[in-house]
């Protein structure tokens, strides 16, 4: 897909979740939603972040172009492959530890350092296999 194509859909999905964000404030749905004090408000929230991910693509793109090869392309195949199982594998750790005594943790912060666990795990996987092939 080309570079304009990717900015315009992104661009366009930006309006809609500002669109149903709004929508969904006027009428007052979702207003018991986790974090945000409304899914509306999380809609919203959303816009702009993917806003400012629209607004990085438009100004970094053409200095960031990048050529990927089969190489790279087959080292981070086998990268998320590693940190799949390895999340399986925690899972499953975790439900054992957590039937033997109760996680207390909120949920919030809990799901926080299992995305930074993954993220720590892909970049190490990547970096190690990144030397054998």
């Amino acid at each position: 897909m080309k570079e304009k194509t990717k900015t315009k859909i992104m661009g366009i999905s930006t309006m809609c979740f500002f669109i149903a964000g709004i929508t969904l404030n006027h009428f007052n749905i979702g207003v018991n939603f986790p974090v945000f004090s409304s899914l509306g408000n999380w809609l919203i929230y959303a816009g702009f972040v993917e806003l400012i991910m629209v607004a990085a693509r438009l100004t970094l793109g053409k200095k960031l172009k990048r050529e990927t090869d089969e190489r790279m392309e087959f080292v981070a195949t086998k990268a998320l492959r590693i940190t799949f199982l390895s999340f399986i594998a925690l899972a499953f750790v975790i439900m054992i530890i957590d039937g033997i005594k109760t996680i207390t943790m909120p949920y919030s912060i809990f799901v926080s350092y299992l995305v930074c666990f993954m993220l720590v795990i892909y970049f190490i996987s990547y970096r190690i296999l990144l030397r054998f092939y």
